[in-house]
């Protein structure tokens, strides 16, 4: 099994006497149609409580009927709130909690308070608020349009087909078959293997009782609450991966929920720290969806991969776990990367580090909006469907360069990377190449494996002497003037070949991989012909 996900829950265990609350008809099919087939089936005693009219009361009460029927549930109780205004209906707590002491559930199905759609998130603060003292209650909290804090997960592989005839049922929503699209890959977002046993579909949820459901919420709502000032902006996941660096987090994820534009969901992507991250995160930020990786021998490119498809919003913002942000920061970037054309995959922003001299900060290279070849891989928003469409990072570079490898597919694509200095972070990595045998390593290794995928063949002919001259016999001032600014990776590499023991044998080393993974890169080379496009020299 994928140890990144919590472990699979024998569902016998579950209590059989299960009230689901739906904001609005089908809801409960699509987040949790799996589970209540599997209680329907083993005899439980289950009620939908369908708080809102859906926009057409008589169809869709309708279609939710039906659709309940496919699972095997019978019983539901229609509330009749407006469609869209559930959060300023009078009386809905007095209804739910009136609900629930006639049907006395043993076990509840709600929404998470990280829900993007309103009524989503009015229903999980009623719930709150009505449960908030019954510690005896178990609820298990769905995530529909983003996602859930994963604290149990359930294999509904059994219940693929009547969940999908359960969506069927609800033909006014399901123009071309999407919401049976939308639900189903949900449900297959995470296919893992139990015991050599293909499991196909997934529901996750997070296990809450009494106070701690009110905690949370008051967490949560730091994220999803939007003033009507950032109305039709898109929403943003942020995505971070994070090693032994708990106070720098703690301090990262505390700007992150404090941003003047919130967040819809935080992505951390723990890769098997030791110094008590993963336990911080659980108890000062509940809020976080929090991916623990089996062990910490994963790469950055991995770890970042798995955030990002976990990302259910238009924007996904790329940082490194040891940023410091203003609260400003989404807001700004957010702002500037709707201005432009939907070509426009990444804004990278201005990024500050320790020992970066005041020439560098200064120099207009860094401080003009332009196109570039790369970008910031510790602080830059992203059009999530761009990323997605040029296959996220290449996961074989492992660590470093792997910004410019990505660039490259998506210059190849048509879009570009916009250079935004007018939104600006404090990066705790000290200026320029990171000091070290592993650093040289990877550095030299994936600027080669990079070219080989996409460099023109006549620059491939004089890279070396280009790498020789520009960048190994370059003097320390024109880095720190700025003339050197896209590639960061370079800036103090002649030094590290100095300073760094077995310097030598390690970019042997390098050049060995290089050669063992030629093959590789020949298969997927894909010369760059777009006018953004730079050797990483710059």
């Amino acid at each position: 099994m994928n140890d990144a996900y919590p472990p699979l829950l024998d569902p016998t265990d579950l209590p059989s006497r299960v009230l689901c609350i739906a904001p609005h008809p089908d809801d409960e099919v699509i987040a949790c149609g799996g589970q209540l087939a599997f209680h329907a089936q083993r005899g439980d005693r289950v009620c939908v409580l369908v708080l809102t009219d859906g926009g057409d009361a008589e169809l869709r009460e309708t279609e939710c009927r039906a659709g309940l029927l496919e699972l095997g549930v019978s019983e539901v109780i229609f509330a009749g709130f407006r469609d869209g205004a559930l959060g300023e209906a009078a009386g809905l707590d007095q209804r739910l909690r009136a609900e629930i002491e006639d049907f006395e559930p043993s076990l509840v199905y709600a929404p998470s308070p990280f829900e993007l759609h309103r009524d989503h998130r009015a229903a999980f603060r009623s719930v709150a608020r009505v449960l908030q003292t019954r510690e005896d209650l178990r609820c298990l909290f769905w995530g529909l349009n983003s996602p859930v804090p994963r604290d149990v997960l359930f294999d509904t592989t059994r219940y693929i087909e009547c969940k999908r005839r359960a969506l069927v049922a609800h033909a006014s929503q399901n123009g071309g078959g999407l919401l049976v699209q939308k639900a189903l890959a949900l449900d297959a977002a995470a296919t893992i293997n139990v015991d050599d046993t293909r499991v196909l579909a997934l529901e996750a949820f997070a296990d809450k009782r009494g106070a701690q459901i009110a905690a949370w919420g008051a967490r949560a709502a730091n994220l999803v609450e939007v003033s009507s000032d950032f109305a039709g902006l898109p929403r943003t996941t942020a995505v971070l991966t994070s090693f032994n660096k708990c106070d720098d987090l703690r301090e990262n994820l505390a700007a992150i929920f404090r941003q003047s534009l919130p967040f819809a969901a935080v992505v951390v992507v723990d890769n098997a720290s030791k110094d008590g991250s993963q336990a911080m995160i659980e108890e000062e930020f509940p809020g976080v969806d929090l991916i623990v990786m089996p062990s910490p021998e994963y790469g950055a490119c991995e770890t970042f991969n798995l955030g990002f498809a976990s990302a259910r919003t238009p924007l996904i913002a790329i940082l490194d776990d040891d940023i410091v942000m203003p609260e400003d920061w989404l807001e700004k970037a957010t702002r500037r990367l709707v201005q432009e054309p939907d070509s426009t995959a990444i804004v990278s922003t201005k990024v500050v580090e320790p020992g970066m001299p005041e020439s560098y900060k200064q120099s207009p290279a860094v401080n003009s909006e332009r196109y570039m070849s790369t970008f910031r891989g510790c602080a830059s928003l992203a059009r999530a469907g761009a990323l997605r469409e040029a296959g996220f990072y290449d996961a074989r570079l492992f660590i470093y360069g792997n910004e410019r490898d990505l660039t490259c597919r998506l210059l190849n694509l048509g879009f570009r990377v916009l250079q935004f200095p007018g939104a600006e972070v404090f990066h705790k990595t000290p200026f320029g190449i990171k000091p070290g045998p592993r650093s040289l390593y990877f550095h030299a290794r994936n600027a080669w494996l990079t070219m080989f995928k996409y460099a023109p063949a006549w620059d491939l002919v004089r890279l070396p002497f280009l790498v020789l001259k520009k960048v190994v016999l370059r003097d320390a001032s024109s880095e720190a003037s700025g003339t050197v600014s896209d590639a960061v990776g370079t800036i103090g590499i002649g030094a590290s070949l100095r300073e760094t023991p077995g310097a030598l044998g390690i970019v042997v080393k390098a050049a060995f991989s290089v050669l063992w993974n030629l093959p590789y890169c020949l298969k997927h080379r894909q010369v760059v012909r777009h006018p953004d496009f730079e050797l990483p020299l710059q």
